[in-house]
């Protein structure tokens, strides 16, 4: 019988009284918490289950008249468990989720790292080539982070050299960096 068929439109002058239903459906809370242990195997949710069927039944016993109080029982206590597998399968995944990103590493991948480091020996080889006050500059510029008058005064030299020196030197940095990518392509 479906739910459907379970439930029917009340006869004018029915009593449509929770309480009969109720006291029937009662009798069969054994018969129902067994079929909701076994074949649903929820443990110790069976309770609020069938407590939450019980309700279903109140509250559709409130707007029409229910043929099969026990049927009745039996379909929403079967509904609740794949509605409550449905909520945990949710759950679950989202948990799955936010797990993988609270072990995700912020480290960079092992390919990347390879990559850096041959960057890196690429730009170490390019400055070996430079002359030493364009490298100092550079070095100065980009790694201790000192302005151009600093380095202008540590190197004895005016502001606008310093600047010929960063940008050529970068200039040179930059094409090694492109002939070894130009190298690497197939």
């Amino acid at each position: 019988m479906t739910p459907a068929e379970r439930l029917r439109s009340p006869v004018k002058g029915e009593d449509l009284g929770v309480a009969p239903y109720m006291a029937e459906a009662t009798r069969h809370y054994g018969r129902i918490m067994r079929f909701i242990r076994g074949r649903f195997r929820v443990g110790d949710e069976a309770d609020d289950i069938v407590q939450d069927a019980y309700v279903r039944l109140a509250q559709a016993a409130e707007q029409t008249a229910i043929r099969d109080s026990a049927g009745f029982l039996h379909v929403a206590a079967a509904n609740l468990v794949k509605d409550r597998a449905r909520q945990f399968t949710v759950r679950a995944g989202a948990e799955h989720n936010l797990q993988i990103s609270d072990i995700a590493s912020h480290d960079p991948s092992p390919e990347h790292a390879l990559i850096a480091r041959q960057q890196l020996r690429i730009v170490e080889q390019a400055l070996a080539e430079l002359p030493v006050k364009r490298r100092a500059a550079l070095v100065l510029h980009r790694i201790d982070r000192l302005h151009q008058s600093e380095i202008a005064e540590r190197l004895g030299i005016s502001i606008s050299m310093v600047e010929k020196h960063i940008r050529l030197a970068s200039a040179h940095c930059r094409a090694r960096l492109a002939e070894a990518e130009g190298e690497q392509r197939p």
